[in-house]
Order: structure tokens, then C-alpha cells, then sequence
């Protein structure tokens, strides 16, 4: 029987949880409970997905067997408190919340299932790069039915908790598209008119993802490959170089991962 799943929360996030798991056939509506104070917002999802709103987190909690944490960090001990008059015994809870260890889970509640993951925008589509984390608790069969469910949102990594941080930094989709973006800037300074650069810029990207998937080499031999001596790509990296392009990009990536590990403290 599939399982009923339930959201505390109903942000961004959630919704791209709730969208991919139906559009994936993970679930139906009919078996998803939302418990949001938002009024106006549950409703717009019970119109979109056909999901059911809860009366609150305790009720929503109560009528299902996993429960996905979609608040901001500050809330979540609200949320669990909430859940400390829930009988949680077979139910798993399954947190999105940045920052907050399995240990505050296992801490609020005795015998908690727990899971963390991050998923993120690509997610939308199924693309997404996923870290997942499973408490002592989670049987094996249980943990093959977490990733089958999280594996709709893209490729699982199942990783040590102290990880989750670098995934918190490096699968952001915003420094990546500013780079698409400026890549597309650049063409019009050049002469391009925008809708033409557009599509250079996606197609390009898509060449080079696909030639990087295809040929199973390393990226730096693939940079290598591209580039002719003395040719116009040489000069490109010569220029990024100078303006420490890679140093900008390491440095970005760091303090957003330092930032990630600071919301534990």
C-alpha cells in the first residue's frame, strides 16, 4: 500500500517535493496532508495538487507515515514539540531544514526515524544533486524506501552528516547560472543579438555536459582537448586567469559552505 506523506510547511521547497513526487507517480494527492498556518496557501495547493490541508502539525503528523520538516530552521523546534504528543514510533521523519543535526531530532523524540536531505531547484525536474543522511533507526528496508522516494528529485548521495554542509554550498544553481549569464552578456557585447546568444549559450552548455558524460574523461583533459596552442581558448583561460577567475570561484563556494556550517552553531 503506498504510504501517506505529509509536509509542515508548505514553502518553496515543499512544493517542489509535492510536484515531483506526483508528476513522478512517487505519490498521488490524495495521499499527501499539508499543515500549513497559511490559510490561503493551502488551499491554493489543495486547487493545484489535490492534496488535503491538516488541521495542524500534530494532526498532520498523526494521519501519516512520513513526515517532511519544511520550515525555516528557527521554527523546527516549534514543529517538534508539536510532535512530542504523536505516537512516532513507525512514522520517519524527514527534515530539509539546513543546520539542524539528526541529534536535535533524536534528542526532542526517543526512538525518532530520521532522515535528512537537501534538495534544491534542479530538483523541480528531477535533476537534482541530493545528499541524504539516515539516523541508527532507519531499518534497511525502510532506507530502500526513503531513496526510492527521494531518487524522484534526482541522484541521491548518501552521505556522512558532517557532508551535508559542501552539498548546502556546491549544488546551488545561482552561481552557475550567473556564470550562463554572463557568458550570455558577453555575446551581446560582442554583437549578438540576446535571443541568439540564449540559445548559443544553452546549447553550448548542453555540449559540453553531454561530452563530459559521454567521454567518462577528466575535466581537466577535456579542457586540454579544447584548447589549441596559441588559439582563441588559450587566450580565454589566460584572461580568466589573470582576472582569478578560478580563485573567485573557489572563495565563493567556500564562504557559502562556511556560512552552511555556521547555522549549526
Amino acid at each position: 500500500m503506498r504510504q501517506k506523506i505529509a509536509f509542515i510547511g508548505s514553502g518553496h521547497i515543499a512544493e517542489i517535493l509535492i510536484n515531483r513526487f506526483i508528476e513522478s507517480g512517487a505519490a498521488e494527492g490524495s495521499s499527501i496532508v499539508v499543515s500549513e498556518p497559511d490559510v490561503s496557501r493551502t488551499a491554493e495547493l489543495e486547487l493545484k495538487y489535490g492534496i488535503s490541508a491538516a488541521k495542524d502539525n500534530a494532526d498532520a503528523a498523526n494521519s501519516c507515515d512520513i513526515i517532511f520538516i519544511c520550515v525555516r530552521p528557527h521554527i523546527v523546534p516549534s514543529v517538534i514539540n508539536d510532535l512530542k504528543s504523536v505516537n512516532m514510533g513507525k512514522k520517519i521523519l524527514i527534515s530539509v531544514a539546513a543546520g539542524i543535526p539528526l541529534s536535535f531530532y533524536e534528542n526532542s523524540i526517543e526512538n525518532i526515524k530520521a532522515v535528512r536531505i537537501l534538495p534544491n531547484p534542479p530538483s523541480r525536474v528531477g535533476e537534482g544533486a541530493v545528499p541524504v543522511t539516515l539516523n541508527g533507526n532507519i531499518t534497511p528496508e525502510e532506507k530502500t524506501d526513503v531513496l526510492a522516494l527521494i531518487s524522484t528529485l534526482g541522484r541521491c548521495f548518501s552521505v556522512s552528516e558532517d557532508k551535508i554542509d559542501i552539498f548546502t554550498s556546491l549544488t546551488s544553481p545561482a552561481p552557475v547560472l550567473c556564470y550562463f549569464e554572463s557568458m550570455i552578456d558577453s555575446a551581446v557585447l560582442c554583437g549578438l543579438d540576446y535571443k541568439t546568444s540564449v540559445e548559443m549559450v544553452f546549447q553550448t552548455i548542453k555540449g559540453c555536459l553531454k561530452m563530459w558524460e559521454e567521454s567518462g574523461a577528466d575535466i581537466k583533459e577535456l579542457i586540454t582537448q579544447a584548447c589549441t596552442p596559441a588559439g582563441t581558448s588559450v587566450e580565454s583561460l589566460r584572461v580568466m586567469d589573470r582576472m582569478c577567475f578560478r580563485s573567485a570561484v573557489k572563495e565563493s563556494y567556500y564562504a557559502a559552505w562556511q556560512k552552511s556550517c555556521n547555522w549549526r552553531n
